[in-house]
């Protein structure tokens, strides 16, 4: 079959009879809807020169495939383009997803997989105009089809991370998850829930709209800092961002004694709850972590609203293999551009 391909350069430009509704069929995850897109165009978390969104439809007009691209150049945070391309990390490059996103897919009706390569040939068309000196995906789940498929075409994956996640839909509650731990860790956990309790923590879950953004992003700023990374909270314009995500960002708030002492900023999808990014002050409550609160309520609240997946992110891989999250590899799939 051949496709015809749409390429808009704003996401305010793209179908939303064709974008959004393949994206709601398919059940992608909130780096693939149109509110984080734009959120991202409008407020750019890190540096991007262009952007491109690429619809490829039927010969009857029905969407098949979808894929944003990013024009970068010399945005590298997780260093995977210094470790791998080293002599070229000051060259363009042509990419997918933004580094925000730990879940890259390509996404594609499943009545038309063979859509998800007239997408590639179509983003290696775009990288050759644009001029990039590298182009390809990103973050992708070693075990999703898309990897095999990338790979059979000739641009192989190198593992460049892990990513976490936990399949939550089998339980009835928090205390069914909390009793699934190994001993030490149950008992930890309960150890500071109820040390909380005791302390008169008060928790809130609430729209990010009406939740303490500014005070989230102190908190996450102080936290990183540790990490040397506290710019990945940029004051004012991660807000921005935030609030442009509309009801899919929800912010976990902890307060004790009238001080927020923990928050987590909270994603939601069609399928998923995302436990996106954190900040919290451990001085303020030196008989509890308040990480392991904002953990386990995230928990409950995916539990709660019948979300199958809790997605966890990157990094801190000690904490999540103690509390049973499944790793899995994220691979990068990229190719030098040729004229």
């Amino acid at each position: 079959m051949t496709y015809r391909v749409q390429i808009a350069t704003r996401m305010a430009d793209v179908d939303p009879g064709h974008w959004d509704a393949l994206i709601h069929d398919t059940k992608e995850s909130i780096f693939y809807h149109r509110s984080f897109l734009e959120a991202f165009e409008k407020h750019p978390l890190h540096p991007v020169e262009r952007t491109a969104y690429l619809t490829m439809l039927t010969p009857s007009g029905r969407p098949a495939a979808a894929l944003p691209a990013f024009l970068m150049r010399g945005t590298d945070p997780m260093r995977v383009l210094a470790t791998h391309f080293p002599d070229i990390t000051a060259e363009p490059a042509l990419l997918s997803h933004v580094w925000h996103c730990y879940q890259t897919t390509l996404p594609t009706h499943p009545r038309h997989p063979e859509a998800a390569d007239a997408a590639m040939a179509a983003f290696t068309e775009l990288a050759q105009e644009w001029k990039a000196s590298l182009c390809g995906l990103v973050n992708i789940d070693h075990q999703d089809p898309l990897a095999a498929r990338l790979t059979a075409r000739g641009i192989p994956g190198t593992n460049i991370e892990t990513g976490w996640g936990m399949d939550i839909a089998t339980f009835a509650n928090l205390d069914a998850y909390i009793t699934g731990l190994v001993r030490k860790r149950r008992t930890i956990m309960r150890q500071y829930l109820r040390r909380a309790h005791e302390a008169g923590v008060r928790t809130r879950f609430t729209p990010a709209v009406d939740g303490d953004l500014d005070g989230f992003v102190r908190l996450a700023r102080h936290t990183a800092e540790k990490f040397d990374n506290a710019d990945y909270y940029q004051p004012g314009l991660f807000q921005d961002f935030v609030l442009h995500l509309g009801d899919h960002a929800w912010l976990l708030e902890l307060h004790l004694d009238g001080q927020l002492i923990g928050s987590a900023l909270v994603l939601l999808d069609d399928a998923r709850i995302h436990f996106f990014a954190t900040g919290f002050d451990l001085t303020a409550s030196p008989r509890f972590s308040p990480f392991y609160l904002l953990f386990a309520r995230t928990v409950q609240e995916g539990i709660t609203r019948r979300l199958p997946w809790l997605a966890a992110g990157r990094r801190n891989p000690d904490f999540k293999r103690r509390h049973n999250l499944t790793p899995t590899a994220l691979t990068a799939h990229l190719k030098l551009v040729t004229t």
